[in-house]
């Protein structure tokens, strides 16, 4: 009898540790929502203690696969939240194995899928994006049976993401008229999902916030502000109702102001503006919006004078918390929001600082910069991203006079854009021909490899050439 006890005290602790690993997941999924991705990461690391404790003896059995699957999970959604993308993505895809193995179609598995759907959307991969969205969509409505399910409208209303991502892409290549019709479609998107919302009767629910936000975004993309602002004031009274001064509540009062200056009634956008910006001050560290450099600027560009000059003040200093807090965190990320602090630091150095103030920060952006290119995650991002990391350390290289540093990373940025070459010059433009072939010219003859920039230095001249040609013959 006391053996059988024992044995039964001993899976019960260990049952007793799953479950408490499993509630501390879903407790720091609700902290990510409220208090940002620095607090969720110390609630998420007692679940992993849990889970390490009796990972011996129970990591064959489903049970313990499952809650790790948890862990993953919300592990990835508070990288996604810091700005992680790459990691995010890596962790959201082990998470995506274990529940697509145990579980198969379940909710947790669609809500995953939405996960990486986000990530790649945030990396400007809509095809891979739309994918992951469909996915979780189609399996969310085929285990309901219907449309009649709580995370439908926020799966219908990512859709939409895809679309109006695809519409800025075309925006800034100039190409108008098929942005304005991928605008439209985001717009639909965001149009049905909110229509089942409210006959789901949730329309108070903090996704529907986020969907009359959408509607609004497509909206002031189509230069319709009058349409935009009742979705947008619908966004920002139940952000502000439900949630009071949070990320989400900030970001809807400064997309009231964008709209206000819109509609050149620039006293209410300068008095949403100063709402916006008191909301984001007044939130803990890991837990701004993602829109609060541009507030900052935005709010910045509406004020004169004195009052310009004390703001610009506060904001410098209010930048210098916020990174110093950052750069103390153990957990401390190479992220997009981490670097738009860096550099709006080292924006205002100009006026703001003394000559010791500048040398530290432009060294903190060099730190910076040099590890976010070195880091394995950054590897895993577009060509884009990791060129404009690169040439950002080649110019603070340049500016700090770290002749070792810059030849190293010349010879880096030689290699990258070679590959670059190498893999794209089939389906690139003419200008883009040019311009890499320019720097790939320059950066060999800069390392002394004579070969390589009399092979690329003849290259350019024939693409250059190719072009005055074109040029000359449209002008006739």
């Amino acid at each position: 009898m006391v053996v059988y006890l024992s044995i039964y005290l001993f899976f019960f602790i260990l049952l007793g540790s799953l479950l408490r690993a499993e509630l501390k997941c879903r407790e720091a999924l609700q902290v990510l929502q409220l208090e940002g991705w620095q607090r969720a990461l110390e609630v998420l690391k007692m679940a992993n203690e849990s889970l390490k404790t009796v990972q011996k003896e129970t990591k064959r059995s489903e049970f313990f696969k499952l809650t790790r699957s948890s862990y993953l999970f919300v592990q990835g959604e508070v990288y996604h939240r810091a700005g992680n993308m790459a990691k995010a993505l890596r962790i959201l895809h082990r998470s995506l194995k274990i529940m697509e193995d145990i579980l198969q179609s379940h909710t947790s598995t669609t809500r995953c899928l939405n996960a990486i759907g986000n990530c790649h959307s945030k990396l400007d991969q809509p095809d891979e994006a739309i994918k992951f969205y469909t996915r979780a969509y189609e399996m969310r409505q085929e285990l309901s049976g219907s449309m009649n399910h709580f995370d439908m409208p926020a799966f219908k209303g990512q859709i939409g993401t895809v679309y109006e991502g695809k519409a800025q892409i075309y925006r800034k290549d100039g190409q108008d008229d098929e942005a304005s019709k991928q605008f439209r479609k985001a717009n639909e998107c965001y149009q049905e999902a909110l229509e089942l919302a409210k006959e789901l009767k949730i329309p108070g629910m903090l996704n529907t916030a986020i969907l009359n936000r959408n509607i609004a975004n497509t909206y002031a993309w189509l230069r319709e502000f009058e349409e935009a602002c009742q979705p947008a004031k619908n966004a920002y009274e139940i952000s502000k109702d439900i949630l009071g001064n949070h990320p989400d509540t900030a970001r809807s009062a400064f997309q009231m102001a964008e709209l206000c200056r819109g509609l050149e009634d620039y006293d209410e956008a300068e008095d949403y503006y100063e709402q916006a910006w008191k909301i984001e001050k007044s939130l803990g560290q890991g837990n701004h919006s993602e829109v609060m450099v541009r507030i900052i600027e935005a709010y910045e560009a509406s004020l004169t004078g004195l009052r310009r000059e004390e703001f610009q003040k506060e904001t410098f200093e209010f930048y210098q918390r916020c990174w110093n807090e950052e750069r103390e965190f153990e957990g401390f990320e190479f992220s997009l929001a981490n670097r738009k602090v860096i550099d709006s630091i080292n924006r205002r150095l100009g006026g703001l600082a003394d000559r010791q103030t500048q040398k530290k920060y432009q060294r903190e952006a060099l730190w910076f910069y040099e590890r976010a290119w070195n880091s394995p995650d950054t590897k895993q991002r577009p060509d884009r991203h990791r060129e404009e990391i690169l040439q950002d350390l080649l110019r603070l290289c340049t500016i700090l006079r770290e002749k070792d540093l810059l030849k190293k990373y010349e010879a880096e940025a030689f290699r990258f854009y070679e590959k670059l070459w190498k893999n794209n010059k089939e389906k690139m433009e003419k200008q883009d021909r040019i311009d890499i072939l320019a720097k790939l010219e320059n950066y060999a003859s800069s390392l002394k490899d004579e070969k390589k920039a009399q092979q690329y230095g003849i290259l350019l001249k024939v693409f250059i050439e190719v072009l005055n040609s074109c040029t000359r013959k449209r002008v006739v």
